[in-house]
């Protein structure tokens, strides 16, 4: 990848580091406010006189908490075809998707909710999504604290509408550093400069936005000032993409010297010239990008319960500890006028004949009345303002179904206004991931997909992976969604018992669609339905050993033979013969395999048939493995090559009729 010219790349990062603070003096307010959504939402610290009580209540980590808990599923992204021959493709990078952003992987359902979290205090989540492909490709997606995320003031709602945009606080260590000069992906003569130029061998600090962070940590009593100790040098660099003079250009550069790593145009790094960050908003605004947040609705009213409730508190160790005045010629010593077991107080005699009452006032204390009400009041407010009811907290005051799900459709809407956003950011990031692919998928990847005979694995290979941006993309699911679409999957299932009743109508209905439709309803996934109604027998644990078997033989490897084999299995391979881009020999190989168990397969599916006509079950047979190269393999002609006349599809249909490929 071509670094820019050095003159060029100089000017570039001056620019970049003014537009950098230019972004993060712009945004200083609104952190503080940001920095108090937090604060509540810890714990904070009320400073009262002595004497008194400044106990919080957990008003905002209620609200943040049960607000996470409705939001807290993921969406999922299904890339669709727009020409019916993307169809396989459409699929294949659908369950690219699935695999790479699953939790044994990138976890994109756990990053999601750090965003949603970060969004529930600022306003806004950010992430960052691009793919490598050294040492091997790989797709990521970071979340991006909005401490550390910096825009143009101006840029509006519309990230990719910012003329510069960028995250500091990436970190790199000398070891990094180095091997980045190595493989050429950072420039040497300007990495080298940093190298020599590391000071703090041993700490992992960041000036002016780390202490943010530092606080941040020091709201749960955790110091971070005096634990960076990290073991080895660590420098921080700030990642830029900024357009200038109608083109836009990646930058990856020290802040504090305005020595740079990396300096390209943008589309040399990422093809689709997209800015690697992506972005939702809470409450969108189409001229600012810091918008406000569900916090900042709350904090204020919060604050009011937290003074309520400590006066509250105080008006009552008044009343029980209140003040009194004494008549110092009756009681001399008033220390004796404290309580104390079996305690005797001295009287003067020469007042005997007063009443002792005279003696003795109590300062009233009048009650406090309704600060409960009041309370109760403020709660049931905010939740009717937020869509944070106590219905949906756990308290469900309504018992009948018609009413709770016009709650859940309630919650739904009032969800509805980050879900949109939520929603059009994902599609974003989908995009973004296709790029990804796009650009470093130059392997062919393993994928699962669901066939007309249930789960198949197959391919997604460079050339296909190119197709992936021009893909459409949709999202479902996700809890607003699924809430919406309580009280519409309940109308569907009442439709479907009305059908079924009547056998006229009944007889009108696709019976296929009828299954699938009852199986849904089931809770089945789409992999079980489509084994269900494969006209196949074959089961998923076949489907595997066929595919580890199609494994061995690319491999050089000869496989065992499958005494439990049936037309599913010998399908799997064949499909794999003829569909992929493989080698003569390796096709030889393949289809010779499967043709070895044309009568293992027959023999089976016969058994099976007999026992099932017979109203019984059995296994199949007991599996027993005879090594390939104890059985006559036929090398048949391939089409395409000297000799080859039989046609692959004939072939392919003979096996699994039974029939020799030959006749």
């Amino acid at each position: 990848m071509k670094q820019l010219e050095k003159s060029l790349a100089d000017k570039l990062v001056g620019i970049a580091i003014q537009q950098f603070k230019v972004g993060y003096n712009f945004k200083k307010s609104r952190l503080n406010d940001i920095r108090k959504n937090e604060e509540f939402y810890y714990g904070r610290k009320i400073n009262v006189p002595k004497g008194r009580f400044g106990v919080p209540l957990p008003v905002m980590a209620g609200f943040v908490d049960t607000l996470m808990s409705k939001v807290d599923d993921p969406p999922t992204i299904n890339f669709g075809y727009k020409d019916l021959a993307d169809l396989k493709i459409s699929q294949k990078v659908s369950s690219a998707w699935n695999i790479e952003s699953s939790s044994t992987r990138e976890n994109w359902p756990m990053k999601d909710r750090w965003a949603k979290k970060l969004a529930c205090f600022s306003g806004r989540a950010i992430s960052k999504i691009y793919a490598e492909s050294d040492p091997k490709y790989r797709n990521h997606l970071e979340v991006v604290d909005y401490e550390d995320f910096v825009s143009e003031p101006m840029g509006g709602g519309d990230l990719e509408r910012h003329l510069f945009c960028g995250q500091d606080g990436i970190f790199r260590s000398r070891a990094e550093l180095l091997t980045g000069i190595e493989n050429g992906l950072y420039e040497p003569k300007q990495a080298r400069m940093l190298v020599t130029a590391l000071k703090d061998k041993n700490f992992k600090k960041n000036e002016d936005i780390y202490r943010g962070k530092a606080e941040r940590m020091r709201k749960l009593g955790l110091d971070l000032n005096a634990n960076l100790y990290v073991g080895q040098p660590i420098l921080k660099f700030v990642e830029w993409a900024m357009d200038y003079d109608g083109e836009r250009y990646y930058l990856l550069f020290d802040y504090q010297t305005g020595i740079w790593i990396r300096a390209h145009k943008l589309k040399e790094v990422f093809t689709s010239n997209l800015y690697p960050w992506e972005s939702w908003a809470t409450h969108e605004d189409a001229f600012n990008f810091w918008s406000k947040a569900p916090c900042d609705d709350v904090r204020p009213i919060a604050d009011a319960m937290d003074t309520l409730w400590n006066q509250a508190l105080d008006n009552r160790q008044k009343k029980n500890y209140g003040q009194r005045g004494y008549d110092p010629d009756m009681f001399p010593d008033p220390s004796e006028l404290e309580w104390r077991p079996d305690g005797l107080v001295r009287i003067k005699g020469a007042v005997k004949g007063k009443d002792i009452r005279t003696g003795i006032y109590e300062f009233q204390t009048p009650e406090v009345v309704g600060t409960i009400d009041l309370l109760a009041f403020m709660d049931n407010f905010l939740g009717r303002k937020t869509g944070i009811t106590p219905e949906i907290q756990g308290q469900p005051e309504e018992q009948k179904v018609g009413i709770y799900f016009g709650n859940l459709q309630q919650v739904a809407d009032r969800l509805g206004l980050y879900n949109k956003s939520y929603r059009e950011c994902w599609s974003r990031m989908g995009l973004k991931y296709a790029w990804g692919a796009y650009d470093h998928l130059t392997e062919s990847m393993m994928v699962k997909i669901i066939g007309e005979s249930g789960v198949e694995w197959d391919k997604l290979t460079h050339g296909e992976a190119k197709k992936a941006p021009d893909l459409d993309i949709e999202i479902s699911g996700g809890t607003a969604e699924m809430m919406a679409n309580e009280s519409k999957a309940k109308k569907r299932e009442n439709a479907l018992v009305m059908l079924n009743a009547d056998p006229e109508l009944r007889a009108m209905i696709n019976p296929r669609w009828r299954i699938q439709e009852i199986l849904k309803h089931g809770s089945f996934e789409e992999a079980e339905i489509r084994t269900a109604l494969s006209k196949e027998s074959g089961n998923i644990e076949l489907l595997s050993e066929a595919t580890q078997s199609i494994q061995q033989i690319l491999k050089g490897k000869v496989p065992k033979i499958n005494r439990g084999a049936n037309t599913a299995f010998i399908q799997k391979i064949v499909d794999f013969a003829v569909d992929s881009d493989v080698a003569i020999d390796i096709y030889k190989k393949l289809m010779g395999y499967a043709q070895a168990h044309v009568k293992i397969a027959v023999e089976n599916m016969t058994r099976m048939a007999m026992v099932m006509g017979a109203g019984g079950r059995q296994p199949i047979v007991k599996k027993g493995m005879l090594p390939l190269s104890e059985q006559t393999v036929v090398e048949e002609p391939v089409p395409g090559t000297p000799g080859g006349t039989l046609s692959t599809s004939l072939k392919a249909s003979n096996i699994l009729r039974g029939k020799s490929p030959i006749e």
